[in-house]
């Protein structure tokens, strides 16, 4: 994982865990981008 996707950084974004919009894991770092929602990383790499 990208080092600006963990640790401190992460921790600034607002709402940066809860559950992923599209496939449901709770308690999951939302921090990758999909028209304007935020997608926990297995979606982001599935490329949805």
């Amino acid at each position: 994982m990208a080092k600006n996707k963990r640790g401190p950084w992460a921790k600034k974004e607002k709402n940066w865990r809860g559950t992923c919009p599209l496939c449901g894991r709770p308690r999951v770092k939302l921090l990758w981008d999909k028209d304007k929602t935020k997608i926990c990383k297995r979606c982001a790499a599935k490329k949805l």
